[in-house]
Formats: C-alpha cells, sequence, structure tokens
C-alpha cells in the first residue's frame, strides 16, 4: 500500500514520461494503477476515428461489433466498424447519441432523409433477432495487446465511452482537456461550438485549427481567433473557392490543394483591399506540365508598381506603410506514392 507521499511523488514522475510508456507500466503494475490515473495527462496528438483512437501514434483503442443476426441476409449490410439499428441499417448518430454528448456534425438533411426513407421500408415490421458482441483491442506503444468484450454495449459508439472509461482510461465528469491544436475530419458541416464545449475555456484561442474548406464555418470565432489555421481540400483536383478564401482574416494559413489561378486572384485581392502586417500565408500548388508561379511574377512586373524582383520573388507597394512579398523555391515531391509535385508559394506582408 503505497503511502500519501508515495503517492503524490509517482503522480509527479507518471506526469512527464511518455504516455505510451505510462499506460504500458500501469497494465503490469496494478498497484500503480489508480496512481497513474490521477496523474495529469499531457498527449501531444490524440487522434479519434470512428471506432479507434490513437495516442502519439503508439498506443490505439480499437472496437468492432460481431452482429449474429436469426435471419441469413439482413436487410442492409455495412462495414462492421460503423454502427447500425435493429434493422441493420447505418445508426442515425441523433438516435444513439447519449446525455451529455457533443455531435461535432451540424445537422445533414441529406442523410437525415435517406434515414427516414430507409426505415420507410420497414414500417410496422419488427426487427430480426441479432446477438451483439463488442470487442475493444487494446494495442499498447510496445505491441502488446489487450481484449475487452461485451455482450451488454450494443454500440461501437457506446462502447467507446463506456468501455475505455471502465477499462482503460477515464476522465472524471466534468472534466475537460486543455488543448492547442485541432484537426477537424471530413464533415459534411462542422459544429465548431462542439470544439468550445469539449475543450477547457482556456484552450482558446486555438494554437493551431487544421479543417477542410467549408463556407458555413468561415466567420465563427473559433476559426477567425486561431493563430494558424491550415485548410485543405479531400477532393482530388478540385480548387479552392477563391471568394471563401477571402473571407479568412488570419494572419498565419497554410493552403493545400490550390491553383495558380487562385492565388493570383488573391494577390490581386490583397493589392486592392490591403492586409494587416505580418500576415504570411503558404499555398501547396499542385505542379501539371510546364506551368510555374514564375510566370505570374512576370506578369506582376507589368502591372503592378515593383519594388524589388528576380526570377523567383517580387516585392509590390501595398501603400506608403506596407509591401506584399510573393516568392517560391524548387517544386518538391510531395507524395511519393503518387509522385506529385507541388509548389510552394509564400505569400508575406512586410513593413515597408
Amino acid at each position: 500500500m503505497l503511502s500519501e507521499h508515495q503517492k503524490e511523488l509517482s503522480r509527479n514522475v507518471f506526469e512527464y514520461m511518455d504516455p505510451s510508456f505510462r499506460f504500458h507500466l500501469s497494465l503490469h503494475l496494478p498497484a500503480l494503477r489508480s496512481v497513474e490515473k490521477e496523474a495529469r495527462l499531457n498527449i501531444n496528438q490524440l487522434v479519434f476515428e470512428d471506432n479507434q483512437l490513437f495516442i502519439e501514434n503508439k498506443t490505439k483503442y480499437e472496437l468492432k461489433i460481431d452482429r449474429k443476426y436469426a435471419i441469413e441476409d439482413r436487410p442492409f449490410r455495412i462495414n462492421k466498424i460503423h454502427d447500425e439499428n435493429e434493422f441493420g441499417f447505418p445508426a442515425n448518430t441523433n438516435c444513439i447519441m447519449m446525455n451529455g454528448d457533443v455531435c461535432m456534425e451540424n445537422e445533414n438533411s441529406r442523410s437525415t432523409r435517406a434515414y427516414e426513407r430507409l426505415m420507410e421500408t420497414v414500417k410496422e415490421k419488427e426487427p430480426p433477432e441479432c446477438k451483439s458482441t463488442l470487442k475493444l483491442t487494446y494495442i499498447t506503444g510496445y505491441g502488446e495487446i489487450r481484449i475487452y468484450t461485451s455482450s451488454t454495449i450494443t454500440t461501437i459508439y457506446e462502447g467507446i465511452k463506456v468501455l475505455i472509461h471502465r477499462n482503460v482510461r477515464w476522465i472524471q465528469p466534468g472534466e475537460k482537456p486543455f488543448v492547442r491544436n485541432v484537426k477537424l475530419g471530413s464533415y459534411n458541416s462542422v459544429n465548431l461550438d462542439g470544439v468550445k464545449l469539449i475543450c477547457d475555456s482556456t484552450s482558446f484561442p486555438l494554437k493551431l485549427l487544421n479543417f477542410e474548406m467549408s463556407h458555413q464555418m468561415l466567420d465563427h470565432q473559433t476559426l477567425a481567433t486561431a493563430e494558424y489555421l491550415i485548410v485543405r481540400s479531400e477532393i482530388i483536383r478540385q480548387d479552392m473557392d477563391s471568394l471563401n478564401l477571402m473571407k479568412i482574416s488570419n494572419q498565419k494559413v497554410l493552403i493545400n490543394r490550390v491553383s495558380l489561378n487562385t492565388v493570383a486572384g488573391l494577390i490581386e485581392f490583397w493589392l486592392e483591399h490591403g492586409r494587416p502586417v505580418g500576415t504570411s500565408w503558404l499555398f501547396e500548388i499542385r505542379k501539371f506540365g510546364r506551368e510555374k508561379p514564375s510566370r505570374y511574377i512576370k506578369i506582376l512586373r507589368r502591372n503592378a508598381q515593383v519594388i524589388e524582383s528576380d526570377r523567383r520573388s517580387i516585392k509590390i507597394s501595398m501603400g506608403q506603410s506596407s509591401i506584399l512579398s510573393v516568392s517560391y523555391g524548387n517544386s518538391i515531391l510531395h507524395d511519393a506514392g503518387s509522385r506529385r509535385e507541388i509548389w510552394i508559394v509564400k505569400m508575406e506582408v512586410l513593413r515597408r
């Protein structure tokens, strides 16, 4: 039995340990388990997916559900990593949310209508008998595997909340994590109010917010006050909407999958409307054929009040107090698998 002094020392040691190592240690030393779970936890990277969690790309929690139906064929077949209702249809999130949960996607009327149409096909029918077993696989940062199962928890959604809380880790009710960097998944419409409900108020303004472009969230305070933005497009070969980019007021921004034409349009917009000194945006521009940023540098030399320029950069007057600097380096290999090359173009506003 540890004394209070020993517990306090252990908590201090655990606080500075690598999370994966401390989880592994706690797993093998039951006497320290309760102390470890009381210690402050510092995580550099925590990834939530539909049915799994990753910590520091080492520790992994994965949930799967095995369903055995009394009938040979269920009405609808889906991947076992997703939840389904009693008829075998993909579950509507609103139907499985529990008290206190926060939905990270704003209401999607298209998905709701699709779910309602599916349910209409089984109206007044009795659901088939089904036996479900939920399995939680816990893989430590050292490759050790522990498996927990439950026949009373019938959804992956509930399992993430209950099994992990009960068997692996827990956060006390009412506690909220202090978060600096947030990367949002590919939602149709992100509920940024949900981020503020999940994270402690001292997390804001965020140090970094990484999100998929959506015009519906550009005016939100969480986005507008983030210190650094990463704006991405998950759809290959789809260009960013320049009108949406013009609405972003943040000073530090990285934008991927954008065309040279869109960047050229932003240059004209900044020259006309101005930007604060210190603004610095990076653009990842996919390389197509012989198209090069140097062509736009040449155009700017003819059409703007140039202060200085060379083959890969140009500085243009933005008025009496500021300068717009546009520059780029050599193309780089962005994806070794697809051999995709990109240009990195930098636009920044300097004091004159």
